[in-house]
């Protein structure tokens, strides 16, 4: 944590500044009128007054209470309005102050959200050449060990001839060769999908969603993909991999559903804009509205779609409970607890400009 002292110093730092630098032109323009018609209202009341000779009359009103001291009512009453001129003075410079530092406030806090934008972009980066690293270092370096291990086994196996346990011996070693070297393939897909590299986006997704239909048979789960999904950026290629990942791991664990579906594509705005716009949907319970939000899975989602400078929002049909979709993913649910009862609905919209295209297109 010492290496994030230096950055806590500098958001605190300017709240040191004095406060009368800090221009907040609404309320000076308001405080200014306000002055202005002040001024118009005293010397509209001083003609007035002279052209009655309003303070004569007074005089004339009050020369039969002079015992009560009447008289001096005026000067009171003035002396009260210039104490009140004051106090609104000292009130209304305090609410600039205090909008000033409501306006600093939340600067510091757009920088810091900016900041911590930044470090997630930085460490799913970091995150994703750690994986490439580690699927290349397992498919060189265990892979082809665990291709020498069977190549000698099954070497040993045949040159056995009539030694029945050389041969069982051999074959236990081929069979859990195998037996590992299929997890160290799952192990790889996991860490860096070879497909991605090798096929491209469109045929990388399809891949992971024949790859997850096979293991959840009783889920209908349908792909609307485009085949020009080309040009993009490793960050967008990932990003859209690993979205459609996550929601699928998702609804396996959570959604109970019967039906997925899944789209990906290419769309231009009317301001000639063009976006890559991921839906995936399901029809099963959907988000729990009381339970808090411990995962980290759809946050990581949102860091990864607005690090790109894209959308990600949830939708869903109904719910039951009193939390909304947003309160439900920040753990904030309402006093009621219940299920969004028509499933959900995870959107992610990207834009795709010069900074998500790839360097080679």
């Amino acid at each position: 944590m010492s290496g994030f002292a230096p950055v806590h110093a500098q958001r605190v730092q300017p709240l040191s500044r004095d406060m009368n630098d800090l221009q907040f032109d609404p309320v000076r323009l308001s405080v200014r009128r306000d002055l202005l018609i002040v001024a118009v209202v005293a010397i509209t009341t001083f003609w007035i007054a002279s052209a009655l000779e309003l303070s004569e009359h007074l005089t004339a009103l009050t020369e039969p209470f002079e015992a009560y001291q009447f008289d001096e009512l005026p000067s009171a009453l003035v002396a009260m309005l210039v104490a009140l001129a004051w106090f609104s003075w000292r009130r209304a410079r305090q609410a600039i102050e205090q909008v000033n530092l409501r306006l600093l406030a939340q600067q510091q806090l757009a920088e810091a959200l900016g900041e911590n934008r930044r470090l997630s972009q930085r460490y799913l980066k970091v995150q994703e050449e750690e994986r490439r690293l580690l699927a290349r270092e397992l498919h060189d370096e265990l892979g082809q060990s665990l291709n020498a291990i069977k190549v000698d086994a099954v070497n040993i196996r045949d040159a056995a001839g009539n030694s029945p346990e050389v041969v069982r011996g051999a074959q236990a070693i081929i069979d859990v060769s195998s037996k590992v070297y299929d997890v160290v393939r799952t192990l790889l897909r996991r860490l860096r999908p070879v497909a991605l590299d090798e096929l491209g986006l469109a045929s990388a997704v399809q891949f992971s969603v024949d790859e997850w239909k096979q293991r959840h048979r009783e889920v209908e789960c349908a792909l609307s993909i485009d085949d020009d999904l080309e040009g993009f950026s490793e960050e967008v290629n990932i990003s859209v991999y690993r979205f459609v990942q996550e929601c699928l791991t998702n609804i396996a664990k959570h959604a109970n559903a019967s039906k997925v579906t899944i789209d990906l594509h290419r769309r231009v705005t009317l301001s000639g804009q063009t976006r890559l716009e991921i839906t995936v949907e399901d029809d099963g319970r959907g988000l729990h509205t009381g339970a808090p939000a411990n995962g980290l899975g759809l946050i990581g989602l949102r860091e990864r779609i607005e690090a790109l400078g894209g959308e990600f929002e949830i939708e869903a049909a109904a719910a039951t409970g009193a939390g909304s979709v947003e309160n439900t993913l920040a753990g904030r649910g309402g006093g009621q607890t219940g299920f969004i009862s028509r499933g959900t609905c995870v959107v992610a919209t990207i834009p795709i400009g010069a900074d998500n295209r790839s360097k080679a297109a």
